[in-house]
């Protein structure tokens, strides 16, 4: 699996740069705002979206509540986590209910917030093998179509060509035939390769 992609946003540079620097020895690959602004434009502009974004919770302008709100619109798998300052704990919280995992309150505890990204890794390694699941899942079920489509195809092709029984079998009609394949072909329930063999198949029968 990849390093996980991270956006940093915080007005404050010092706290930034700090973060910043730890995430990258933590095995992040980080990129950084100053304005909620500024992060609203790099999360519209990043292909593939972020995995993770740490946003601080009170900035002039956009605030860390927009930048959250625009993370889960552009990645709704996005892990977001908040920071925040003691007398905005309640703002955390409403952060919380829109979708955020988690909110820190500054000045952070090293060892606090280091627990916490060992959370947000697990959380996004239990998301990106879900993810692996459903696509093994949809590409089982598409196969599994696929295989009923071409079952059905034969079982009508027999139909078609074949009597149920010798006692009901009329004369043989090779045009009658032939015309009965073209329209299967005709309506998608034969392919060209299919036809052929059929084609084959019947001038071999009435050869003999």
């Amino acid at each position: 699996m990849p390093s996980p992609s991270l956006l940093l946003v915080d007005d404050d540079p010092m706290p930034r740069e700090t973060l910043s620097t730890l995430l990258q020895g933590e095995g992040f690959q980080v990129t950084t705002a100053a304005t909620g602004e500024a992060a609203e434009k790099i999360l519209k502009e990043a292909h593939p979206p972020f995995d993770l974004v740490i946003t601080d919770l009170v900035m002039p302008g956009k605030s860390g509540m927009d930048v959250l709100k625009m993370a889960l619109k552009m990645n709704p798998s996005c892990t977001v986590l908040v920071l925040t300052g003691f007398g905005s704990v309640r703002e955390a919280t409403e952060a919380m209910e829109i979708g955020a995992f988690d909110f820190v309150t500054k000045p952070m505890q090293i060892d606090q917030f280091r627990n916490t990204l060992r959370r947000l890794m697990e959380r996004r390694t239990l998301a990106h093998e879900r993810d692996e699941l459903r696509a093994r899942v949809k590409e089982l079920t598409e196969r599994a179509e696929r295989l009923e489509t071409t079952l059905g195809r034969m079982e009508i092709l027999a139909n078609q060509i074949t009597p149920a029984s010798p006692a009901q079998a009329p004369a043989a009609d090779p045009l009658a035939d032939l015309e009965r394949m073209a329209t299967l072909k005709a309506k998608g329930l034969l392919s060209d390769e299919e036809f052929e063999q059929a084609k084959k198949s019947l001038l071999s029968r009435w050869l003999t």
